[in-house]
Parts: structure tokens; C-alpha cells; sequence
């Protein structure tokens, strides 16, 4: 008599399982085969769950665009663009691979250091330009001590990666964040003149691809240090005369800022266009480029005076722009036409052989 009750129990219980088991694997399949519309027959623990995860990885996606952003990525590309191309037209034998990429990687971690330690040293001014006052430190993103700490870091790293090449290219590439950061960054409060003292860390990266693979810096590396100290006069007056309102804001000495009509600024510009086309013609007098270069570098640089020209007859943003993104697209145009000079006859003949072979199989 005792057994019954008992075995009704079991029963019951496991009945109740057994429903509680079959309503869930009913619900798990109607989710699968409508395609996941029927979201209430869920239980509501996973999609809490999966939603913190997904908010927990957006504010960790947040977070590494603003460490990227203090590295300023634009300036870095046009760094590593600019030390490509020491690199490629110094090398005579045969082309170091690992060495050129230790070297491109080196430069962009100190330029980006550079960079992420400026925006440190200036976040104060920072937060008074309406263009500035969104990256990270201002925004409040990233506190000052880490961006302090993650410019430290950049700089270590990139020393030790240039440092594998050879001694002198280290020490040109950490010429470049020492002036830029102890003389240009301060100078920009002190006088107009900040933008050649800038220019001068910017030259550097040609110079030190060209050590990279040479181990020493010769006549070719600094025509190509003039070409990048005149280029950035042309590329940065138009950038400081379309933000000029900001820069007066933060206290910034940018020449547009101290003159009312902008004519120094659009003279300057034109001027250091104008001499950048017979120094870029240095590296074809010297025989150290072919004719890809020539003509690439003259036709963009006669484009460059003429968008230059046009800015100084007849200012305006848009002719600022235009200027600032022929600028933009000048270096790779040279970098391109150096490395046509350099293989474009290996390719061409390659790409010959390859033709014939598919004519002689079809």
C-alpha cells in the first residue's frame, strides 16, 4: 500500500519534466524555423546576457578608436608614405623586405606616438576649438594619464624596432618627436613661424628610410628633405587658414590668425608650390630617378601652382580644400612613379612573357 502513493509520486514528477522538457524543444524549434521572428517564446536570461555582451564589446570597439584617434592615423599614413619612399629610391642591391617593414612600422609607432603625446601636452587647448574638442582626451574618452602613458609606450617601441635597423636610423627617428614635441608644439603659442618648425619632424621620415637602407644619408635624402619641409608650407597654410577661427580660439599663433586678409598665407603657399617643382627635378638631375618620376612629379607639382594660384586670386574654402587635397595626394603620386622607375621594366617584361606563353598554349 505504502509503494503506490510512492510510485505515483515518481510518476508525477517525472510527467512534470517531461511537459516542462517538450514546451522548451517546442519552442527552440518554432524559433529555428520561423527564422528567429518569435523572440517571446525565448527565455528572456540569454538575450539580457547577450546584450550586455554586445554593449561590453561596443564600448571596447569605442575605446580602441579613440587610442587610434590620438595616434591622428591621416598624419601617420602620410609619415609612413613619405619614409617608403626614402626607402625605395636609396636601395641599390637587393630589396630587405623585413627591414622595410621594421622600418614603415618603427616611424608610424613614433609618429603615432608623437601625436598622442601633442594632444596630451595640448588638451586644455584642445577643448576650446570646436574641431578638437571631440577626440578623446577633451571628449573625456581617454583621462590624460593613460594617453600620456600610451604615447610613452608608442615611442619606446617604435626606438627599439628602428634600432634593429641601425643606429642612425634610430637616432633620425627620434629626432623627429623630440622637435616636434619639445620646440613645434610650444612654438605654435610663440609665433607664425611654428609651421617651418613644424616642417622639420615631418621631413624626417624620407630620411630615415633612405639610413634604413643605406646606413648613411647622402645628397638624395636631403632633396628629398627640401621636397618635404617646402610640401608641408603648401599642404598645412590652407589648413590653417579654413580652422584659423579655432586656432584664435585655442591661442594658436597660425599666421592666418594675425593677418586680416589672409595675402601672407596665400603667398606663402604659392611660393613654396612653386619651389617645390625645381627641387623635385634635383632627383632626376642626379640620375637617381627615371622617367615615371619626372613626369609624375612635374605634372602634380604644376597642378599643385596652379590650384595655388587659384586660391590666391580667388580665395575661398573650397579652393583651400582643393589645394589641401592635391597636397594630400601629391606624396603617394611621387611614391608610385619611383617605384614604376624602379620595376616598371621588370614588370613589363614579365607581363610579356606571360602573354607569349598564353598565346603559344591558345
Amino acid at each position: 500500500m505504502r509503494r503506490a502513493p510512492l510510485a505515483k509520486q515518481a510518476f508525477s514528477t517525472s510527467d512534470f519534466f517531461m511537459k516542462r522538457a517538450f514546451a522548451f524543444l517546442s519552442s527552440r524549434s518554432h524559433y529555428i524555423l520561423t527564422g528567429g521572428s518569435d523572440r517571446a517564446s525565448l527565455p528572456s536570461e540569454p538575450i539580457r546576457g547577450i546584450s550586455f555582451s554586445m554593449s561590453k564589446n561596443k564600448r571596447a570597439a569605442n575605446i580602441i578608436s579613440a587610442y587610434i584617434d590620438l595616434m591622428r592615423m591621416r598624419i601617420l599614413v602620410l609619415v609612413m608614405v613619405s619614409c617608403a619612399l626614402g626607402y625605395i629610391l636609396s636601395y641599390h642591391d637587393n630589396f630587405h623586405i623585413a627591414r622595410f617593414v621594421w622600418t614603415l612600422i618603427g616611424t608610424g609607432l613614433l609618429s603615432g606616438g608623437s601625436c598622442a603625446l601633442n594632444c596630451y601636452l595640448e588638451r586644455d587647448f584642445d577643448a576650446l576649438m570646436p574641431r578638437t574638442s571631440e577626440r578623446p582626451i577633451p571628449a573625456g574618452i581617454i583621462s590624460p594619464r593613460k594617453a600620456l602613458a600610451f604615447g610613452i609606450v608608442l615611442l619606446v617601441a617604435g626606438s627599439l624596432l628602428l634600432l634593429q635597423c641601425n643606429i642612425l636610423t634610430a637616432s633620425l627617428g627620434l629626432t623627429a618627436p623630440l622637435v616636434y614635441l619639445a620646440l613645434y608644439t610650444p612654438a605654435k603659442r610663440l609665433t607664425w613661424l611654428n609651421t617651418s618648425i613644424g616642417a622639420i619632424p615631418g621631413a624626417l621620415p624620407p630620411l630615415i628610410g633612405w639610413a634604413s637602407a643605406r646606413n648613411e644619408v647622402t645628397l638624395g635624402a636631403w632633396i628629398l628633405f627640401a621636397m618635404l619641409f617646402l610640401w608641408q608650407h603648401t599642404h598645412f597654410f590652407p589648413i590653417a587658414w579654413l580652422y584659423k577661427d579655432d586656432y584664435q580660439k585655442g591661442g594658436f599663433k597660425m599666421l592666418p590668425v594675425l593677418e586680416l586678409d589672409g595675402r601672407k598665407t596665400f603667398l606663402l603657399t604659392v611660393l613654396s608650390a612653386v619651389a617645390l617643382l625645381p627641387v623635385s627635378m634635383l632627383l632626376c638631375g642626379i640620375g637617381l630617378t627615371g622617367t615615371a618620376y619626372c613626369v609624375g612629379a612635374a605634372v602634380s607639382g604644376l597642378v599643385l601652382i596652379a590650384a595655388g594660384f587659384k586660391l590666391a586670386q580667388q580665395p575661398s574654402r573650397q579652393a583651400a580644400r582643393n589645394v589641401l587635397l592635391l597636397s594630400v595626394i601629391y606624396l603617394p603620386i611621387i611614391t608610385l612613379a619611383v617605384i614604376l622607375d624602379r620595376y616598371g621594366s621588370g614588370v613589363g617584361h614579365n607581363l610579356l612573357s606571360w602573354l607569349e606563353t598564353v598565346w603559344r598554349w591558345t
